[in-house]
């Protein structure tokens, strides 16, 4: 089983979609009332910024741990930095795998971070050259590209196509993510590089290597591997978005395998309301199955439940 191939070009910023929008938006929702992930093209992340963003992680990844420990998550306010392997645990077992976790940058005068609202902050970076600069190339391509899911998902639920992006400042997190090889690790492939989970927010945009290792279950309860062809991003929705649309599209449950031989590498971008966001039914006439959430409270109580920094019962 593949995923459907979605091509979100005429939801670009200052364009408008017309009836191609609304072909586009109907396939968004046919394809995730059944699954809540598929593949975009015309998302227009230029080839060289993703090639420069991966030469910039797996340089990072390199360096011995120690340099890495310097930007430990465990150092920040608001949950940004290097996190090692096994100290993230989303099923329940740490995962053979390491992230360096960043954000939107928020200065110390931003609204949210003098109101100490958690997740608001600045971000740790790498004394890497050229880290930075690929990091802010990629982070603001992949930002649009976002916002172009985000009109098509808005669209196809019978909203203007800008209802997401008019709701206060968008939570953009932006992970780099190494999977070392099971010959490195001494792990078998039960031992999950990602545990199996469903994503916190509303949705998500991953960019990956093409070394292969993620995993999908289907609502039917199979696993199924995605491959990304080259060019494309793999899409999915998030726990938040299933509450949003009362479970009409889905937020399913995926893990990674850690390859044999390769080490992998992706680089997701998660989305998330503002902060302060009431996540209720969106679809009309029908009886909501959860209660409202704040989209805040969410994120943190998931984040607090999988990271040993911030649950050291996790440690063991």
């Amino acid at each position: 089983m593949g995923l459907t191939t979605i091509d979100v070009s005429a939801f670009a910023t200052g364009h408008e979609p017309g009836a191609t929008g609304d072909e586009i938006a109907a396939l968004l929702d046919e394809t995730c009332r059944e699954t809540g992930f598929f593949l975009v093209t015309g998302h227009g992340i230029d080839p060289e910024i993703t090639a420069r963003m991966f030469a910039a992680t797996e340089e990072f990844f390199a360096l011995p741990v120690a340099d890495k420990d310097r930007i430990a998550i465990g150092k920040s306010p608001c949950h940004r930095g290097y996190v090692g392997i096994g100290a993230e645990a989303l099923d329940g077992v740490g995962d053979m795998k390491e992230s360096l976790d960043t954000g939107c940058e928020h200065p110390a005068d931003h609204p949210e971070v003098l109101a100490g609202t958690p997740l608001y902050g600045p971000n740790q970076f790498p004394d890497l050259s050229g880290f930075r600069a690929a990091w802010e190339a990629y982070f603001a391509a992949a930002r649009e590209a976002c916002e172009r899911v985000q009109r098509a998902m808005a669209r196809a639920l019978g909203r203007p196509d800008d209802f997401f992006l008019t709701m206060g400042e968008i939570q953009y997190h932006l992970r780099m993510l190494h999977y070392p090889p099971r010959r490195e690790t001494g792990t078998g492939p039960e031992r999950l590089g990602c545990g199996a989970h469903t994503d916190f927010g509303t949705m998500t945009l991953l960019a990956d290597d093409g070394i292969g290792g993620l995993q999908v279950m289907t609502r039917s309860g199979d696993w199924i591997d995605v491959v990304a062809p080259p060019g494309h991003l793999v899409a999915n929705f998030g726990d938040l978005m299933s509450i949003w649309t009362n479970d009409r599209w889905v937020s399913n449950p995926h893990r990674v395998i850690n390859p044999p031989e390769r080490h992998r590498y992706s680089v997701p971008m998660f989305v998330a309301p503002q902060f302060h966001t009431e996540i209720s039914n969106l679809i009309d006439g029908e009886e909501a199955k959860y209660p409202p959430q704040g989209a805040g409270d969410y994120l943190v109580s998931r984040i607090d439940d999988t990271h040993t920094y911030r649950n050291p019962l996790l440690a063991g």
